[in-house]
């Protein structure tokens, strides 16, 4: 998982996952990056260039404006735009993707994101291929990080996730959620 502010996108661009240099620069800057799987050091150039158009499309201005739904930008990525109200943790479910990397980018309100490595998880329910989800158990503590506007969270194949969480209270918030297809 990364997490880290849209005006650092540059630190991605292409992303390779050679990150050796910029991770050591951005734990100095507190960005925090959680992990990193092995295999994305294998990420094919379709991969790289929908990193790039992803952030291109988090830069535009416009997508505050759009409507909630689905936009396909071409055969290796789309997004949703969706609003909705935050729910408490133990109300939410941890996820996983099997074929998609997840983009998620919070334009209005905020929310928590619990996170946890997918490895040694139990599934609580099959993965559906049709819908590239399955949900897991959630254990007794997992990695809680705050997204806030202007704020991105790249979560990896290997990162199981459990969005739309409040912090304090349920609020309404309006996020995007980009999705790079791999070769998973």
């Amino acid at each position: 998982m990364i997490l880290d502010r849209i005006e650092n996108t540059g630190l991605y661009v292409g992303l390779n996952i050679s990150l050796t240099a910029e991770h050591a620069e951005a734990a100095e800057k507190n960005y925090i990056i959680k992990s990193v799987p092995p295999a994305v050091s294998k990420v094919d150039s379709v991969v790289k260039s929908s990193f790039e158009k992803a952030f291109e499309i988090l830069k535009d201005k416009s997508l505050a404006t759009k409507q909630d739904g689905k936009y396909i930008v071409n055969d290796n990525i789309y997004y949703t735009i969706q609003r909705y109200t935050t729910k408490p943790m133990n109300e939410g479910k941890l996820e996983a993707h099997r074929k998609y990397i997840d983009i998620q980018f919070l334009l209005e309100g905020e929310e928590l994101l619990g996170y946890m490595p997918l490895e040694g998880l139990k599934v609580s329910q099959e993965y559906d291929c049709q819908k590239d989800i399955a949900f897991y158990q959630t254990p007794g503590e997992i990695t809680k990080v705050k997204l806030e506007p202007g704020m991105f969270c790249i979560l990896f194949l290997n990162d199981a996730h459990q969005p739309g969480c409040c912090l304090t209270k349920p609020t309404e918030v309006k996020k995007i959620v980009i999705k790079i297809k791999t070769n998973g």
